[in-house]
């Protein structure tokens, strides 16, 4: 069964968390909220970049689909000129064509004879009369034909580094060729480098082809071709192209030519992240080129959420934690409120409360202060020789107590200054014959409790100074210092009271009332200690007790 208090410790708690409680719960329908609009804001952005995506893929596929477009027309060239086409003929089609300035990405348009081994001779002169250069057919082949580049134009240091070459010779070319010669139609190789690469910047690149058939050819088989219409593709130039036609996409690229079992990279755009570590949309899509396949794989570039950083998103965010905030600052002020009035009800029986306390104790220091006065007088009396001598003395201990509670009323009944304490007793008994250079100490701040009772040992001391130490001899010297000791939790008080006399004092055979009395002061109220020494010079009383602030 719960108890009342922990009912209330309980309550308490539920005060203390409630705005916490308050904000958590409005913050988490935010956090929803924002979420659902995050989550629609990319879907938005994966739309818009899909449509992106599926532009660069419309723009390569076409771009490729002109470039073989030219390729049929060039082949459409050749068949109407009976395959018979001179280097000078080709070169005037194509420069009309404008290759470099309206169809970059394609790096020539050329003519490969096919032929065989016996036949490199006449390759060589046809090479001649068409360029006016030596160029043998490269390289040695184990194939029963070739397929020599006899004509590419447009003519540069690249395409004529090509002139010569027996494509058929090479395992990639080659398989291009078969398939365009069994189907008769354009056939794109898988990625190669090209032999126009002669520089160090170099790209990977493909080849399509168109086979050339001849005219008396009688039967089937290879020989009934006479070559191909064929054309390079540098990709590099192909994609950018293709990519920057009226505007650059915010687009990454990677081009893979998947077509058999191994995929081979085609293109690859710098930025394109293979590993896919920063990329937040990722779009694949598959083209047919001229009978092979090709993987597009994209991701956005930098540009692509330049601008765009999930705005409603922030909002919504930022709304519901100003939302959130003003809930719990209103759930708080509420709780201070109600504590407020509850506060304000405990104060007023707290104060009824202390004031019977107060009247209490008044009654209790009364009847002790009425006690003490009668010890003292009791005390007092029995030690006195003459009603004077009980006068004078009973009346300094009086006035003591006085001066202490006169201490006490100044602080507010809180504390009292040890130095303002010590100088109040000593002028009472020496007036201004001790000198301020005598008292050295710190600042320390005694409470009720701890006054009375330096207050009482004070005047014990100065009496006894006056009548048998220093006080009563002309040479005599006091000095009183004091200093505060130990950790902050274990602070202590150290006071040393030291005569100097001319003669030596010995120590007393009997305790008297005022030793008991600074006894029972410092040792039975304040839980301290008293040392005292005597000396052939003075003596001294070391007093230590707990300071407590």
């Amino acid at each position: 069964m719960l108890t009342l208090a922990g009912c209330q410790m309980r309550t308490q708690d539920v005060k203390r968390y409630l705005p916490l409680i308050a904000f958590l719960l409005v913050a988490l329908v935010g956090a929803g909220v924002a979420s659902v609009v995050y989550r629609t804001e990319e879907a938005a952005n994966r739309a818009r970049f899909e449509v992106i995506a599926n532009e660069a893929v419309d723009r390569i596929s076409n771009r490729v689909n002109q470039h073989i477009a030219l390729l049929v027309a060039t082949m459409s060239f050749f068949e109407a000129n009976d395959g018979r086409v001179t280097r000078r003929a080709l070169t005037r089609f194509v420069d009309g064509l404008d290759l470099d300035g309206e169809f970059d990405g394609i790096h020539g348009l050329g003519f490969a004879r096919l032929s065989t081994p016996a036949d490199d001779a006449e390759i060589v002169r046809e090479i001649a009369r068409n360029y006016g250069i030596e160029r043998a057919v490269r390289p040695a082949t184990d194939q029963a034909l070739r397929a020599p580049i006899v004509m590419l134009e447009p003519q540069d240091a690249r395409n004529r580094e090509a002139l010569g070459y027996d494509m058929y010779a090479e395992t990639t070319r080659r398989d291009a060729m078969e398939r365009a010669m069994a189907s008769g139609k354009p056939r794109a190789s898988a990625p190669v480098e090209l032999v126009q690469e002669i520089t160090n910047e170099k790209q990977a690149g493909f080849l399509v082809y168109l086979p050339l058939p001849l005219r008396d050819a009688r039967g089937a088989g290879l020989r009934e071709h006479a070559g191909f219409v064929y054309a390079p593709f540098r990709a590099g130039d192909l994609h950018a192209a293709a990519l920057n036609t009226s505007y650059q996409l915010p687009v990454e690229v990677e081009t893979l030519d998947t077509t058999g079992d191994d995929a081979r990279v085609l293109y690859r755009s710098e930025a394109f992240d293979d590993e896919e570590t920063t990329a937040r949309y990722v779009v694949s899509r598959s083209i047919e080129v001229a009978g092979r396949q090709w993987t597009l794989r994209m991701h956005e570039s930098p540009g692509f959420l330049r601008g765009r950083t999930n705005f409603y998103t922030f909002i919504v965010g930022a709304i519901s934690l100003l939302l959130a905030a003003a809930i719990a600052a209103s759930a708080r002020w509420q709780i201070k409120a109600v504590e407020s009035a509850h506060a304000l009800h405990a104060i007023s029986e707290r104060t009824v409360k202390e004031k019977e306390l107060i009247l209490q104790e008044m009654k209790h220091r009364l009847k002790n202060a009425i006690a003490r006065i009668l010890a003292m007088a009791r005390q007092t009396g029995a030690r006195a020789a003459s009603v004077e001598e009980f006068s004078d003395s009973f009346t300094a201990r009086l006035q003591a107590m006085a001066n202490a509670q006169d201490m006490l009323t100044r602080s507010r009944w809180q504390k009292a200054d040890l130095r303002e304490l010590l100088c109040t007793e000593l002028d009472q008994v020496f007036g201004e014959a001790l000198g301020g250079d005598r008292v050295a100490g710190p600042r320390v701040e005694l409470d009720e409790k701890q006054s009375q009772a330096f207050a009482l040992t004070f005047h014990e001391l100065a009496t006894n100074t006056l009548k048998y130490g220093s006080g009563a001899e002309p040479q005599g010297r006091l000095k009183v210092t004091w200093r505060l000791e130990g950790p902050p939790r274990k602070r202590m008080l150290r006071l040393i009271w030291t005569e100097q006399t001319e003669e030596a004092i010995r120590e007393p055979e009997t305790r008297g009332f005022g030793s008991r009395l600074i006894d029972a002061n410092i040792i039975g109220e304040l839980g301290g200690r008293v040392e005292r020494s005597y000396g052939e010079t003075g003596f001294s009383v070391t007093i230590t007790v707990p300071h407590r602030r």
